[in-house]
């Protein structure tokens, strides 16, 4: 997830949180208002009837010989006043309550107001309610106006933050992301200042630059050590070489000496390889080819045939170039392609079987171009699959010693042309190597 969104996410869970808490308060802030506001009106209400009491008597609203008892609703219900004789209590009792009373069949909850009042000696209870569904109805509307409220800010408070985070993190997405996604060589990093008025950002592209400065002096200081490495060790072998060559051409030596001495040219030649291969591979993996040729794979595959036929031959094994048309890969090195199928090829035959076949051949999917070499060779055990391709590591056979260095050197050159290699084996049955190149 983006930083950004993640940015956003965060500030929408607290404004969430924030609105919740708010909710619960605007909800019991109306709550009390409107039973606040409804104790008030109630309260008015008692004033004005003892008012009324006062100037013409309780007999305007009770006839103490006839009835003990009065009441009177208005048309909707959502009002009423009630008086009683004989209350409970004193004189001057103030109460407030919430009841539900049943008029005509009807259930209503109201909030009453109790007050007990003394006329003539005689102590009468006055009830004064107000229908709550009003209440209720008013607490809706404004809970609903002040959820809308806060929603709407919410909302627009999000796209702005969106907004802000975007203009904020321009620098971060636009100039210091791209850098490092697209960079493959220190060497051709840009290393331009960073125009921001965010202070963390400038510093960290500085540090940036600073830290790939720090990685190209430490890759020319590896390139100059293997080459002077690779030379040193060259220059003793070649000697060592070449006076075990002398000595046996120039001295009489007896046969168990010459056995000794061609067993060390072939030990010698073997370290030879293996420098050979490693500077190889120090070279790829440091980006020291150039990637600017052209190759058609039905004549580089011919080439391939042509200088490992003999070996072929000597094995019994038949090759088939199955290159078909005018296949052209591009942007590529042809020096190292050639060692990438040369090597595949070779390991096909070096384990194979007496009579068998390799095939080189061309596939296309959707996104690559595939080079398949194949072989119905000794095959590989699935758990040696993932081993194949380390270096040094050499799958126990009965064939001829090798440097465990020829797969690992096609993977690195397949990685420098951003190309992937697969394989499937079964034991017994062959091996099929798929070298997927970008189309």
């Amino acid at each position: 997830m983006r930083l950004e969104l993640k940015l956003v996410l965060i500030g929408a869970i607290s404004k969430i949180v924030i609105f919740l808490i708010l909710v619960m308060l605007v909800q019991q802030t109306i709550d009390s208002l409107a039973i606040r506001h409804t104790d008030r009106d109630l309260l008015k209400m008692k004033e004005k009837t003892m008012s009324t009491v006062r100037k013409i008597g309780i007999k305007s609203y009770l006839n103490a010989e006839k009835d003990s008892a009065f009441a009177s609703y208005n048309i909707l219900k959502d009002e009423f006043i009630s008086i009683t004789l004989d209350a409970d209590g004193k004189a001057e009792d103030l109460s407030f309550s919430q009841d539900a009373r049943i008029i005509e069949e009807e259930e209503f909850d109201y909030r009453i107001l109790n007050f007990n009042f003394e006329v003539d000696h005689q102590l009468y209870s006055l009830e004064i309610g107000k229908n709550m569904q009003m209440i209720y109805n008013l607490d809706k509307t404004l809970k609903n106006i002040s959820i809308t409220i806060i929603l709407i800010v919410l909302f627009v408070t999000i796209i702005f933050d969106l907004g802000i985070y975007k203009y904020l993190l321009h620098p971060l997405n636009q100039m210091i992301l791209p850098k490092l996604k697209t960079v493959d060589n220190p060497e051709t990093f840009s290393y331009t200042e960073l125009d921001s008025s965010t202070s963390d950002f400038v510093y960290l592209n500085t540090t940036i630059n600073e830290l790939m400065h720090k990685v190209n002096d430490i890759l020319k200081n590896q390139r100059k050590f293997i080459g002077d490495v690779s030379h040193e060790l060259f220059t003793p072998i070649s000697v060592m070489q070449s006076k075990l060559d002398n000595l046996l051409v120039e001295a009489k030596l007896p046969a168990k000496t010459v056995s000794l001495i061609l067993d060390q040219q072939k030990h010698l030649l073997r370290i030879q390889h293996i420098i050979k291969a490693l500077l190889l591979i120090s070279r790829i993996e440091n980006d020291q080819y150039a990637k600017v040729e052209s190759i058609h794979l039905k004549e580089l595959v011919e080439e391939i045939i042509s200088n490992i036929e003999e070996r072929a031959i000597m094995s019994n094994i038949s090759i088939e170039n199955g290159m078909e048309g005018d296949i052209t890969l591009s942007q590529v090195n042809k020096y190292l392609i050639y060692i990438l199928l040369f090597n595949l090829v070779s390991n096909a035959i070096k384990y194979n079987k007496e009579g068998g076949f390799v095939k080189i051949s061309c596939e296309r999917d959707e996104h690559s171009l595939v080079v398949v070499v194949e072989d119905n060779g000794i095959g590989i055990e699935s758990e040696n699959l993932d081993l194949i391709f380390t270096r040094f590591k050499r799958i126990e056979t009965n064939k001829e010693e090798g440097q465990g260095l020829g797969l690992a050197i096609a993977r690195s050159i397949a990685a420098f042309h951003e190309a992937r290699i697969e394989v499937d084996s079964a034991l017994g049955e062959g091996s099929r190597f798929k070298v997927y190149f970008p189309a």
